[in-house]
């Protein structure tokens, strides 16, 4: 068996050598190959390469490195039928470890290296998001409005943590995932979560008839929750070929905040504050006069500056190592 090792060095709690000593100590047996990539760009070049001999993928960092790394994976296969993509160990090592964390993958590193062993790789949806320009895949949640505006807002707060001298990745490391709640927190409060005159969307599902929505928040899940507190889809799998969208339509702050308290604690809110949809397919389309739409996924910002997007489920595209136990025990909770 053949093990490729990508290390994502910037990652938020990323320590290349107790990595090699976790996969080493865990993987004895098969032959392992690290890489260790200074960039997106070179982490994308990387993982092709990295594909096409081995078995098996371990992507060490956060959601978005992890988007990062399938990208060129998934236009890969979509673009020659005999490529096959290695079932993927999402080692959670970054500042935001959603999808690990919906997968069962522990947060020590010689455990969770060792799924790879242990476990029969299993199959999860991917949403590809598709603009007039270029598609682009999201496999946790993501969405537009607010939170689009808070994952920008969060990914340069990060970077500048982490390029200043005084504080670097100790600083990151600290925040961690909560840097999202603080953002949103002072978005709601400073009033940027009002309906603005200048934002409107118009939702469109096969079989339905078009939805027009002033909604601050609109959220696309491919997965119960994220941020590590936040469940806004608490019903939504990412096995079953659909995807759940989520509105919070609601002007007053205090009904936001009343319904993303609930969301928090993984309560559904009342239908008539937040609305939620299963599809297998939408369309996004910014109003007349209202501004261009930005859409993030796994904490990325995946589309910007457009004017129309067709969010699709591609139903169980990306093998990955699971680690059943542990996901069945959070189901069950």
């Amino acid at each position: 068996m053949r093990v490729s090792v990508i290390i994502n060095g910037k990652a938020g709690r990323a320590n290349q050598a107790a990595i090699r000593r976790a996969c080493d100590r865990a993987l004895f047996r098969p032959e392992r190959t690290y890489f260790e990539p200074q960039s997106p760009e070179e982490l994308q070049d990387t993982i092709v390469e990295a594909a096409i001999s081995s078995d098996a993928l371990i992507v060490c960092g956060g959601d978005g490195t992890l988007n990062n790394a399938v990208q060129p994976l998934l236009n890969r296969r979509r673009s020659d039928s005999n490529f096959v993509i290695p079932a993927i160990l999402p080692m959670p090592v970054g500042t935001a470890n959603d999808l690990a964390s919906e997968l069962g993958v522990s947060l020590r590193l010689e455990n969770a290296a060792r799924l790879i062993l242990e476990t029969e790789p299993k199959r999860i949806d991917v949403i590809e998001v598709k603009s007039e320009s270029k598609s682009v895949y999201m496999l946790t949640n993501g969405g537009l409005g607010i939170a689009a505006d808070v994952a920008k807002l969060a990914n340069e707060t990060r970077e500048r943590l982490r390029i200043d001298s005084r504080f670097g990745n100790s600083a990151v490391r600290l925040v961690g995932s909560h840097i999202y709640e603080i953002l949103l927190g002072s978005s709601i409060l400073t009033g940027k979560s009002r309906t603005s005159d200048s934002w409107s969307v118009t939702i469109e599902i096969d079989g339905q008839p078009p939805r027009k929505t002033s909604s601050p928040f609109i959220m696309v899940n491919n997965q119960p929750g994220l941020g590590g507190s936040y469940v806004p889809a608490p019903l939504t799998s990412n096995t079953d070929g659909t995807f759940n969208i989520l509105l919070v339509e609601s002007s007053n702050i205090l009904k936001q905040v009343g319904a993303l308290w609930k969301i928090r604690g993984g309560l559904i809110p009342p239908e008539d504050i937040c609305p939620r949809i299963e599809t297998r397919r939408a369309t996004f389309t910014a109003g007349a006069g209202s501004k261009d739409l930005t859409f993030f996924g796994d904490g990325e910002i995946l589309q910007a500056g457009v004017r129309k997007l067709e969010v699709t489920c591609l139903k169980r595209a990306l093998p990955v190592f699971i680690d059943d136990d542990v996901r069945s025990e959070k189901v069950s909770k």
